[in-house]
């Protein structure tokens, strides 16, 4: 009996002696997350913030449009059938200001009734000098003036369909010939080829259709911002409301507007797309920040190198911009990057400082 207690006593002193150890590693265990836990404290997250002020913000709806040359126009002679080009000065990506020849037809049949013309008008002034002095019947001295008149015009028609003239200020965009070739005139009906075609670049405009929300804002004569793609530089781009139908399409149920954009150094081109920024609400001296300050209700604000969350109240908000109504003051350093899953009162670390205008 001795004997058997003796080895139960030796059994748990071995117990015993295998156990503590396992208890030092399990304390060592909790030291170490606690080591752990103290540096993820430490750690900062990096972040981009911005400044709360107060600014002008304006509600605006985009509309895209496609900028289009204001006018175009097909130049040829209307006589039927083909006639020999004589001159043609001009090519393609040529300027040309109004008035300006661009092109000369085979003028043979023009100087044969010019020399007719000629004769019919002395023959008009000696009747109408005999007229006045009472040496010619009225009816004689109309029938000739009469003739005078029509051959006038006929002799107008036909310099007009010899000599091309630029009707407006614009650059050469096709051209059918060359000098020397016989230009035909096209014979199906409604054919719109051409000599030459001439399209004007200043201004150029944008057709657009509006719903009956927006139009509203708009009004003929009011200034409007374009944002237009493919524009090297960063300058302002401005067009005026050229018309506002005030009927709607029967089809579509909007307002045909259309925009005039000044393009004096024709760097715009027509078929760039265009954004219109129609303004439909303004509101002076509001806090605000950008929209990506604003997440889930909260804005984050620095104090001591850390974010400190605060509930706001948000107000009207443009594509950039969103008013703060209560909740933050002006001045405040508010994070816009880096807060998406930020916790509270984090540590954080200042990497970028951005400025919206």
């Amino acid at each position: 009996m001795r004997k058997k207690m003796l080895a139960v006593v030796r059994v748990c002193c071995a117990v015993g002696l295998v156990s503590f150890p396992g208890c030092d590693s399990l304390k060592n265990i909790g030291k170490g997350q606690k080591k752990t836990e103290a540096v993820v404290q430490r750690i900062k997250v990096d972040v981009a913030v911005d400044t709360a002020v107060r600014r002008t913000l304006f509600q605006e709806r985009k509309l895209l449009g496609t900028l289009s040359a204001y006018r175009e126009t097909d130049l040829a002679p209307l006589s039927m059938g083909s006639v020999r080009v004589r001159y043609l000065p001009v090519k393609i990506g040529d300027y040309v200001e109004q008035g300006k020849i661009v092109a000369k037809m085979d003028d043979a049949q023009f100087v044969q009734t010019e020399a007719q013309f000629a004769s019919l008008k002395s023959q008009y002034e000696r009747s109408k000098t005999l007229y006045e002095a009472n040496a010619l019947p009225k009816a004689q001295f109309e029938g000739v003036e009469a003739q005078y008149t029509s051959m006038k015009r006929q002799m107008e028609n036909m310099e007009e369909n010899t000599v091309l003239k630029a009707p407006f200020s614009g650059v050469i965009t096709a051209k059918s010939v060359e000098e020397g070739e016989l230009y035909s005139t096209p014979m199906t009906p409604g054919a719109s080829k051409g000599l030459l075609r001439i399209t004007q670049l200043n201004p150029l405009k944008i057709d657009l259709d509006v719903d009956d929300q927006t139009v509203r804002y708009v009004k003929k004569g009011m200034q409007v911002l374009l944002t237009v793609d493919n524009r090297a530089d960063s300058v302002p781009v401005y067009g005026k409301v050229d018309w506002v139908n005030p009927v709607a399409s029967s089809m579509s149920r909007t307002f045909g507007v259309r925009i005039i954009v000044q393009n004096p150094q024709r760097k715009l081109l027509p078929g760039y797309f265009a954004e219109v920024h129609v303004i439909m609400g303004k509101k002076d001296n509001c806090l605000s920040v950008p929209r990506s300050a604003v997440v889930d209700d909260r804005v984050f604000i620095l104090k001591n190198s850390l974010a400190v969350a605060k509930k706001v109240e948000v107000g009207i908000s443009t594509e950039n911009l969103v008013e703060i109504v209560s909740g933050i003051g002006k001045g405040d350093l508010v994070v816009v990057r880096g807060n998406k899953a930020l916790p509270d009162s984090a540590m954080v670390n200042v990497v970028g400082r951005q400025e919206t205008p």
